[in-house]
């Protein structure tokens, strides 16, 4: 009898690992992904965004350019949400037993392999691209930078393949309490030396307007003269770091020196609490050491156009450093020792920080503490939906205790709660009304910046999936992922080369985190067969290291400051022009640029809603303006004249002008590109 012919061997199916499970759902996706920010982003952004019955105002006014863009930001939101659905995607998949047959599992790793380094090779190809009104955009990383990165790589690899040479570096990193203090030292020495070059003078500055210094520094002496930020002064910048400012500045005066000597010192301390976050992942003070250093150069990469040359570096700036990353890092590093057991170790202690931190500076606050919430979650999820209930409740009772203080300090302070309104008037004014705003580049730097975010997400949910016993890095790598895709919204609604080098904090931070979990996994295998991706995040590393070679010399910074400069005339000659036109003990609103330190050197009381009139750039801002003046009956209004330009930008419009002559007031005098209006 003939034997039966025997049926094809089914292919073997099995379960993908976590980490393959992340690689077999990349493509899908990001192509569903793709699919809806073309599509759903338009309808999603004028829902979320409409303009509302707001306007920017004055038209034609160089300080109101740009248009409402909603489809632009709708787009983010739904680029912003892509790694969440990703990580998402890895989760389930692995805890549902995601399965395939083996002959295809590689060709789909493989595939999706592709598209880390399709995204970096348009990141660097196209990092010329900038859609702005400045210049074009200066190559942020350069071939020389590349080559150094590459060749690091390399040499790192190699070196380390060698067992005498990981070992050795291995026993380096161990603690001891020698190293621990040499370390610490090193690292104070290190952030004291970059921050040299945020100290600055009124010599060194002159009349150029410095780095921002007619907003954040006039605003801190505001609040030293009695406005209260979230009730009568509104703020564009930070909205609780302007109180202690004040307290310093009222203990040693109102100096520029004095300002940005205290922000230098305020950066300092947050470059340490970076330190703190890297030694408590890598329990080693050496490589915590090694690893800040790179990621100072990386942040503070100056954007080097003409038009914002002044302006310094994002970390000489106080409006980003320490204005917004100050508290955003200062959160982190709560984070991560409560992860890690250490005090705080009650959440609703960190939840209590991070409301404080996201009423401070809003547009990358809250961010921040959604961040902490999704790293704690996920570094120690819940047992049960008791332990979930607890966890929440502890959460909102911080965050409740931080609003209370706002509100109670400023009820004590003005007699009046703290407005909503004024919360989100600025991210309102940049968003909804696309104040500046200009179109985004399809590709740039910004696209490996956003890789960036999503690998550390994706990264996170992997080492979660696997119950990975370094759950402080788990944490912090969803932590540094989801705070990055809420900081890139800063770049998006005005993709200028300064946004940009704005966000690179956000970037060095996840880099960082991505490079120790590749450092680990491969030091796991004996650093043999580096992957494709681990490849990629430590070319990214090694460009970290090249910007090093910026690091500033303090002979340097001291011949800076010791230099003899032309004397600044702007704020002198204000003065004269403001006291020969105010009576003592008049109420009075100077819209001059640096009003507020103008005011309080001549001992008058100023009760202008905004520091000066470029900040009135919307017809509810020059309503408010209006009733402010009717309000505290103010007869006398300094202002520039049009085109004036005083330090730099201080500016008027003629229908601000007019807008305050329907209420009476008209032309007194001027001089200086100064002018003063009196009502009868």
């Amino acid at each position: 009898m003939r034997e039966p012919c025997p049926e094809p061997t089914r292919a073997r199916v099995r379960v993908l690992s976590a980490s393959e499970v992340a690689w077999v759902v990349l493509l899908p996706c990001a192509l569903a992904a793709v699919v809806a920010i073309v599509v759903l982003g338009p309808p999603l952004g004028r829902h979320l965004f409409a303009p509302g019955s707001d306007r920017l105002w004055p038209p034609g006014w160089w300080e109101t350019a740009g248009r409402a863009e909603s489809a632009k930001q709708g787009r983010y939101v739904l680029a912003a949400l892509a790694p969440l659905l990703f990580a998402a995607a890895i989760l389930v998949g692995v805890r549902r037993g995601l399965a395939l047959r083996s002959p295809r599992i590689r060709p789909i790793v493989l595939a999706a392999y592709a598209l880390p380094p399709a995204l970096l090779a348009a990141a660097l190809l196209r990092q010329h691209l900038m859609a702005d009104n400045y210049s074009a955009m200066p190559a942020l990383v350069r071939p020389s930078a590349v080559a150094f990165a590459a060749t690091a790589v390399v040499v790192a690899l190699a070196a380390m393949r060698n067992g005498r040479v990981a070992a050795r570096i291995v026993a380096l990193g161990r603690e001891t309490a020698l190293r621990r203090a040499a370390a610490v030292s090193a690292a104070v020495a290190f952030a004291t030396l970059w921050m040299l070059p945020a100290i600055q003078t009124e010599a060194v500055i002159g009349d150029s307007g410095g780095p921002n210094l007619a907003w954040t520094l006039n605003d801190a002496i505001a609040v030293l003269d009695g406005r209260t930020p979230l009730v009568d002064y509104h703020l564009i910048y930070a909205k609780l770091l302007p109180y202690p400012t004040a307290l310093v500045l009222a203990a040693f005066g109102t100096t520029t020196l004095v300002y940005t000597a205290f922000m230098a010192v305020l950066s300092v301390l947050v470059l340490l609490a970076v330190y703190g976050i890297f030694r408590l992942v890598t329990c080693s003070s050496l490589f915590a050491l090694a690893l800040l250093l790179p990621f100072v150069a990386a942040s503070d990469i100056p954007p080097g156009t003409n038009f914002v040359s002044r302006l310094g570096s994002p970390m000489t700036m106080p409006a980003i450093w320490p204005m917004r990353y100050g508290g955003v890092y200062l959160l982190a590093w709560l984070t991560a020792r409560q992860i890690a057991g250490r005090r705080p170790r009650r959440p609703g202690t960190v939840c209590f920080v991070g409301a404080l931190v996201a009423v401070n500076a809003l547009e990358v606050g809250a961010g921040a503490l959604l961040a902490t919430i999704a790293a704690l979650l996920l570094a120690r999820p819940p047992r049960s939906r008791r332990e979930l209930a607890r966890l929440a409740l502890e959460l909102a009772a911080g965050a409740v205790a931080a609003v209370a203080l706002v509100a109670a300090s400023t009820l004590a302070r003005a007699g009046a709660l703290p407005k909503l309104s004024l919360l989100l008037e600025w991210p309102r004014t940049f968003t909804n009304l696309g104040w500046f705003s200009m179109p985004l580049p399809t590709w740039g730097l910004h696209v490996g910046i956003y890789a960036t975010f999503a690998a550390a997400l994706a990264t996170a949910a992997v080492r979660a999936a696997q119950r990975h016993d370094g759950r402080l890095l788990t944490g912090m790598l969803a932590w540094s992922g989801l705070f990055g895709l809420f900081a890139g919204g800063y770049y998006i609604g005005r993709p200028d080369v300064y946004k940009l080098t704005s966000i690179l904090s956000a970037w060095s931070f996840a880099l960082t985190l991505l490079t120790i979990a590749c450092v680990q996994a491969l030091s796991a295998r004996g650093w043999r067969r580096p992957s494709l991706p681990e490849l990629l995040v430590l070319f990214g590393f090694g460009l970290s290291l090249a910007a090093l070679s910026r690091a500033p010399l303090p002979q340097h910074e001291i011949a800076r400051l010791a230099r003899r400069y032309p004397a600044p005339a702007y704020e002198a000659t204000a003065e004269q022009f403001v006291r020969a036109n105010a009576q003592s003990g008049e109420t009075v609103a100077v819209l001059l640029p640096m009003g507020y330190r103008i005011s309080h050197a001549l001992g008058i009381r100023n009760v202008a809603p905004y520091g000066f009139m470029n900040a009135i750039v919307t017809a509810q801002a020059m309503r408010t303006l209006v009733a402010t003046l009717r309000q505290d009956a103010v007869r006398t209004v300094f202002t520039p004249l049009p085109g004036a330009m005083l330090l730099g930008e201080g500016d008027v419009a003629a229908q601000q002008l007019r807008a305050l002559g329907d209420i009476g007031f008209q032309p007194s005098g001027s001089s200086a590109g100064m002018l003063v209006l009196r009502r009868a």
